[in-house]
């Protein structure tokens, strides 16, 4: 029987094609992923800042369990990725899950994710499956350890 989850991915627009990907590869291990992430096959057109927040994002970061963050060098200081990452983070059911874009070496981790993530993990299938279902991991770029951080929350 498949894996589900349900996922919000934050991500800047110009990364769709990893969020794509990454959906992509988990669903041919097995992995249902009911993803609510705004991407460029599900645009989102609304222009007011407080709507898009209120009506667009935030129900699917609340029905969403798993928040997976895909870092990038664009994603660090994007005002929306670290919107996402602290609005989930208000939430103790949430798993925030970094997961480091191809290319992304030496890139710093989001402000936000740095704060409230759970995990940070390379582009390896089996570590983002494993850390979706329970596992933590903190990892750099080329899958060396890197300390966790102070983090502001525990997951359970």
């Amino acid at each position: 029987m498949a894996d589900t989850h349900n996922v919000f991915m934050p991500h800047r627009h110009e990364d769709d094609h990893h969020v794509q990907r990454l959906k992509a590869e988990l669903e041919a291990r097995g992995v249902v992923v009911r993803d609510a992430s705004i991407t460029s096959d599900k645009p989102n057109l609304a222009k007011s800042p407080e709507y898009i927040r209120s009506e667009i994002l935030a129900p699917g970061i609340r029905n969403a369990g798993k928040i997976i963050v895909i870092v990038t060098p664009d994603t660090t200081n994007h005002a929306w990725v670290d919107w996402e990452v602290a609005y989930a983070a208000r939430f103790p059911d949430k798993k925030i899950i970094g997961v480091w874009a191809p290319g992304s070496d030496g890139c710093p981790v989001p402000q936000e994710l740095e704060k409230h993530g759970h995990d940070m993990v390379t582009w390896d299938i089996d570590k983002i499956i494993a850390s979706m279902s329970g596992d933590t991991h903190w990892e750099r770029p080329d899958g060396a350890p890197r300390p966790a951080p102070a983090m502001s929350r525990v997951g359970c």
